[in-house]
């Protein structure tokens, strides 16, 4: 097969236009992003789990209506967070269980009943 030889350099760049825009940037549409926390999913209603929430959850929270959040690590909860408790009328119940982000460790059933029963 015999290719022609081509007058121009092939690797002349070309101009591309951006697309348009159609739908705008959420952040400048005045729309909130509702971001649940990693591993969030409702056990049963008006009851739900998730990972540690971050302020990018905070909107999806807030949607919940929550009415508190039991916490099972030993740290301390970030003032960031309680900070966003204060504000929408949300109660921390903190159970201080180590190793509690261990996939395989046995949290002792008593202290599972009593975080249930918040």
């Amino acid at each position: 097969m015999t290719v022609g030889a081509f007058e121009e350099d092939i690797c002349t760049p070309i101009k591309v236009s951006p697309p348009p825009d159609v739908g705008g940037d959420s952040a400048t549409d005045g729309e909130e992003l509702f971001v649940p926390p990693l591993n969030f999913a409702m056990v049963d209603d008006g009851v739900f789990r998730s990972g540690f929430p971050y302020s990018a959850n905070f909107s999806f929270l807030r949607s919940l209506g929550l009415r508190s959040i039991i916490y099972l690590c030993p740290e301390p909860y970030p003032e960031t967070n309680n900070e966003f408790l204060k504000v929408n009328g949300i109660r921390l119940f903190q159970f201080n269980i180590e190793r509690c982000k261990e996939p395989f460790v046995n949290i002792p059933e008593e202290t599972i009943r009593e975080a249930l029963n918040m």
